[in-house]
């Protein structure tokens, strides 16, 4: 490797710390332009979904934003209502581990100092600053809602602008990226909406036969916590679960809980999930895993939430020039890209 090679292999370290070092101290602009971007991308579709059936554009619209106004207003209002209730609730699960402490000690004749540690966790603070994070996460939407009314504004502009910018190849390809992107992160959202609205209603009907309280409130989490992939909607449910020990005082009981609220989560995700996909998002599961580490350790939570649609984003944008259609088939599920 020579001196060139050495220098260029040096500043394009520096290069890439120093965009990790922005994104970081940026987060707060950069979700939100990124939240824009997707939910313009939901509320077209939407749009043109009432469109196609009404007929009326005026219509349309009302139902585009009617609708998305109602889903966050539902979210908050189920938070707002439950999470206060419930955190009081929260000191009992050391209750849970204690029992469950003394199980194991019994059929091991160890002593498990985990169980100590956790008796001095202040469950009450921890879940009053997951509520904090919500409060301050729909702060967001403010600044979102800004954003989006100047795209939609200047939306007519755009193409012009692009004419201007690019020659007709390039002009040609830039919409080829745009409309890849918008068709497969629409079928993302699309599905995982979809999934994520099933396993949180299935599992809202568990519990309520059951007889669990908070059901509503754990459904929600299900259905939030399933649009990060992998483990995510299991954890949503070890919190039922673990609550189901402090009510019903039966391991029996909590564990059929758990398996019925298993069921729809392994059907989903193993099953319909990947046909309903198919090869579309293209994306390796280890490629998906290292994605989540890394935008969550960005973000937090809200960049585990954008992981999978921005690694799709730009494994769809490195696929489309030669320069980068390496990495591109480094990131697909099997190095077929297009």
């Amino acid at each position: 490797m020579n001196t060139k090679q050495l220098n260029t292999l040096f500043l394009g370290f520096i290069a890439f710390f120093l965009f990790i070092y922005v994104l970081y101290i940026g987060k707060s602009i950069f979700i939100s332009l990124i939240f824009t971007f997707f939910l313009f991308i939901l509320l077209s579709s939407a749009f043109w979904f009432f469109q196609k059936h009404t007929k009326n554009t005026a219509f349309s619209v009302l139902l585009t934003a009617g609708s998305g106004i109602w889903f966050f207003i539902l979210i908050y209002f189920i938070l707002s209502s439950q999470i206060d209730s419930f955190s009081e609730e929260i000191p009992r699960y050391k209750d849970v581990f204690s029992w469950v402490g003394e199980l194991l000690k019994s059929l091991t004749g160890r002593d498990f100092s985990i169980w100590t540690l956790l008796d001095s966790v202040n469950f009450s603070n921890i879940f009053s600053g997951i509520w904090t994070f919500v409060s301050n996460f729909l702060g967001y939407i403010g600044t979102i809602l800004f954003f989006l009314i100047f795209i939609f504004l200047e939306k007519k502009y755009f193409i012009q602008k692009i004419g201007y910018i690019f020659e007709n190849k390039a002009e040609k390809k830039f919409f080829s990226i745009v409309e890849k992107i918008h068709a497969d992160l629409t079928l993302y959202f699309g599905v995982k909406f979809l999934m994520a609205f099933v396993n949180g209603f299935v599992s809202y009907i568990v519990m309520l036969s059951f007889g669990l309280e908070y059901a509503l409130f754990f459904a929600l989490l299900v259905f939030l916590l399933d649009f990060i992939p992998n483990i995510w909607g299991i954890i949503a449910l070890s919190f039922p679960f673990l609550y189901s020990f402090l009510q019903f005082s039966s391991p029996v009981t909590a564990f059929i809980l758990l398996a019925f609220l298993i069921v729809p989560q392994t059907i989903t995700g193993n099953i319909i999930e990947p046909k309903l996909y198919g090869s579309r998002l293209n994306l390796s599961g280890f490629v998906i895993l290292l994605s989540l580490l890394f935008w969550g350790s960005l973000w937090w939570i809200v960049g585990a939430f954008l992981a999978v649609p921005i690694m799709t984003s730009l494994n769809i944008i490195f696929s489309k020039f030669e320069a980068t259609r390496p990495v591109a088939i480094l990131l697909s599920e099997k190095g077929d890209v297009q």
